[in-house]
């Protein structure tokens, strides 16, 4: 295999199942992790025999540029890498307040107010959309930056209520509504039930 044309193959391959991966991150559909993990082993293998190449090439030539293809292999599996450390950080920050939709079955959506001031709404049917955003919070009124996520958010003003069921302490369990500017909820959109935070308000 010519030194080009190894090049070009690595390049093609890694590229593409280094974005697919990182694409596929906050969107993901059954059955991607196993469709991820063949891509991952074809560009293994497909690494591997430009390897041998390049190194029988480099026996042939004793020159360092045979390995040019191996190299860029390389240089994008740690990018790769690096890329995805990256984003893995957005969900570093602890939980200021945690709450999932009160009707669950095969479907439901998450909302993670976090510390740092951004949240993430994860809305899951087989597989899961992840939504990520900036919020600001003032006594139980919650803002986020986006007035329509998917058909489950229709408002950007939330409104925390303790008026849940008791729990094993005795206190109110609490929700978390959608309310129009006016603050009053509204009716039939999706009400959520706060499962961790917010519990000295």
């Amino acid at each position: 295999m010519k030194q080009l044309l190894r090049i070009l193959v690595i390049s093609a391959v890694g590229i593409y199942t280094s974005y697919r991966a990182i694409a596929q991150l906050d969107h993901q559909n059954l059955f991607d992790q196993q469709v991820n993990a063949f891509y991952a082993l074809i560009a293994a293998i497909t690494f591997l025999v430009i390897f041998l190449s390049d190194k029988r090439q480099f026996k042939r030539t004793r020159n360092w540029r045979s390995f040019i293809a191996s190299f860029i292999g390389v240089i994008i599996f740690v990018g790769h890498f690096l890329v995805v450390y990256t984003l893995n950080q957005r969900d570093k920050s602890p939980s200021e307040i945690y709450c999932v939709t009160k009707i669950n079955d095969f479907n439901g959506v998450s909302i993670d107010f976090r510390k740092d001031g951004t949240y993430k709404l994860t809305s899951w049917c087989l597989g899961a959309d992840i939504y990520r955003g900036k919020f600001t919070i003032k006594d139980s009124v919650i803002i986020i930056d986006q007035t329509k996520i998917e058909n489950v958010i229709v408002s950007n003003k939330f409104v925390i209520r303790q008026d849940g069921e008791l729990d094993s302490t005795g206190k109110r369990e609490k929700s978390v509504y959608q309310v129009d500017q006016q603050g009053q909820v509204i009716n039939r959109s999706a009400d959520f039930r706060v499962i961790d935070g917010w519990n000295d308000r």
